[in-house]
């Protein structure tokens, strides 16, 4: 830091004020980049993803694809179903046996359910300032750890048991390990990604070309890939090694058709679709809005790309290379150097072009969990769009004068500031994106209202198979599936009914969860249902439904009502 001194013959007491002022700002400038500050500033940011989500994580109800999960979770970790063969799996195990753990550790409940996302969630952070201090340098990774923490897509999915949260966190893991030149690892973490959610295989030209940016050497000119072989080499066996696990698993299962198949099956199938390409990326770009859900803030991301990217252009071009053989990835002080981190922006840039283009082609869902593995990466951009001008400030001549810098540093702490409602409404899940929103609240009351019913009953199901799966697990009902009300008919009115579900037995009071055709029978209709053509399909077969319970959401709306099926008087 340059020290000054009042000039001679000038006003003495004057000149001691302005550089005693200048002298202040320049030790608050020192302290706000020292070591301390960024470890405080780090700690914040981890505070954030494990405050935030808290409210979710105890408010909402499963969404559909929580209980599904979940359920098969229950089922291994009681022992019942070890290999989880007797459901149709469409997802990799390493999850749902995380989740097996969390259950035997804190029980079989929601809460539970949801910590390896909760925590998986908070490790992402801690990585994505890894990932940025080493591509960018720290400044960089402590924004963009506080920008994925203050993100409502990280909010509002950490409290969830979706698979997504594990993934990218181990996403992250590889792209580390890459970037260090740790190839081996690299390999094993995104293995470890594939095996939680097949689609971790998707981030594999991510980490690649992360790693390879930040480890090239200068090629030889008669075989420009000679330095990246044996690196690859030992990332496509590490990864091969780690995903052959779950292909194991798979086998000895012994059920077919396999988590792959099963999953086309779930999705109805993988095409092309180039008819509805522009509408889905329309839909998968709004979704991509609560990134930051601030539209200040990705105003800022929409303007500043461009210029990063014009910026990254001319330090591309205007780059000298090192002599043959050097290593490309630092200068003397260990920072990467500038042609490395304008690649590394070209090469999270291209891949999030290229993820967005290739889910708007193929017949993926418009669904906001596809999009979690892309936050990072936009909070890493976001972070380097905010600290443009801090480098070309450093460029300017009055980089060694201490009052722009530190009126920077307070210009960013400002623009952070626009994430504090985002948290705040993301904390009360007030976006439209992560888990339920309210939809099941109430399922609550129903399972409470069932815990009194006598054993002799069966339960009629249709849209809440997978919640009762996982709500009811081990209770001694009969639960049986209906597809129409013209089968519900005629199941009812068959006495005993068609083929029972099977049912796990967590809790089963001396049955095993598949019960005969019970005395009582009950059907549960939400409250986005109606239950009109039921009631009519029913009377023809001269049955009724008689209203019993009723459950309610925070707001008062009726969420679910339950019915039980009598004999038409």
């Amino acid at each position: 830091m340059m020290r000054f001194a009042p000039s001679a013959g000038s006003p003495p007491t004057a000149h001691r004020t302005l550089w005693g002022a200048v002298a202040v700002f320049a030790r608050l400038s020192q302290a706000l980049v020292s070591d301390r500050a960024a470890a405080v500033a780090l700690a914040v940011a981890v505070a954030v993803a494990l405050l935030a989500p808290l409210g979710p994580l105890t408010a909402n109800r499963f969404h559909r694809d929580e209980a599904i999960y979940s359920s098969w979770g229950l089922d291994i970790a009681s022992g019942r179903d070890l290999l989880v063969s007797g459901s149709p799996v469409d997802k990799p195990p390493l999850f749902l046996y995380v989740q097996a753990f969390s259950f035997l550790l804190f029980g079989p409940t929601e809460v539970a359910a949801r910590l390896p996302s909760l925590v998986a969630s908070v490790v992402s952070v801690a990585l994505i300032y890894a990932l940025g201090r080493s591509l960018y340098g720290r400044g960089v990774g402590l924004l963009a750890a506080f920008l994925l923490a203050a993100s409502p897509f990280a909010i509002l999915f950490a409290p969830t048991a979706f698979t997504d949260p594990m993934m990218v966190a181990f996403v992250l893991a590889g792209c580390l390990a890459a970037v260090r030149g740790r190839w081996g690892w690299a390999g094993v973490a995104l293995g470890l990604a594939a095996i939680t959610k097949q689609q971790g295989v998707f981030f594999l030209p991510l980490v690649v070309g992360l790693g390879w940016v930040s480890n090239r050497q200068i090629p030889n000119p008669r075989s420009p890939v000679s330095g990246l072989q044996p690196p690859i080499v030992s990332f496509v066996v590490a990864f091969l090694a780690v995903f052959g696990l779950a292909v194991g698993w798979d086998v000895a299962r012994a059920r077919s058709p396999g988590f792959l198949a099963q999953s086309l099956a779930s999705y109805g199938g993988l095409s092309l679709t180039p008819a509805t390409v522009w509408d889905r990326l329309l839909g998968f770009l709004d979704l991509l809005r609560y990134g930051t859900g601030s539209p200040a803030l990705n105003g800022a991301l929409l303007v500043g790309l461009p210029l990063l990217w014009v910026v990254d252009g001319l330090e591309i071009r205007g780059w000298r290379s090192p002599a043959p053989g050097r290593s490309m990835t630092g200068d003397a002080t260990g920072h990467p150097d500038l042609p490395t981190r304008a690649c590394a922006d070209w090469v999270i840039s291209t891949f999030l072009v290229l993820f967005l283009v290739g889910h708007s082609l193929v017949a993926f869902q418009v669904w906001d969990r596809y999009l979690l593995g892309l936050i990072p990466l936009l909070s890493l951009l976001l972070a380097r769009v905010l600290t443009l001008p801090w480098r070309l400030l450093n460029r300017s001549p009055i980089s060694s004068f201490p009052i722009p810098n530190l009126l920077y540093l307070l210009f960013v702490l400002g623009t952070l500031s626009f994430t504090l409602r985002p948290i705040r409404d993301a904390s009360a899940s007030r976006f439209p994106i992560g888990g339920d929103h309210g939809a099941y609240q109430g399922i609550e009351q129903v399972v409470a209202y069932f815990q009194a019913v006598p054993a002799d009953t069966t339960l009629y199901h249709r849209w809440l198979g997978w919640h009762w799966r996982f709500y009811l697990w081990g209770s001694p009902y009969d639960f049986r599936a209906w597809t129409s009300p013209a089968d519900l008919a005629a199941q009812a009115a068959a006495r005993p009914p068609g083929p029972a579900s099977p049912w796990p037995a967590w809790r089963s009071q001396g049955g095993q969860g598949q019960g005969q055709a019970g005395a009582r029978r009950y059907v549960v209709f939400p409250s986005w249902r109606s239950s009109t053509e039921a009631r009519l399909a029913l009377a023809e077969v001269g049955l009724s439904l008689r209203q019993v319970h009723r459950a309610f959401r925070d707001d008062g709306s009726v969420s679910f009502v339950v019915y039980r099926i009598e004999e038409a008087r």
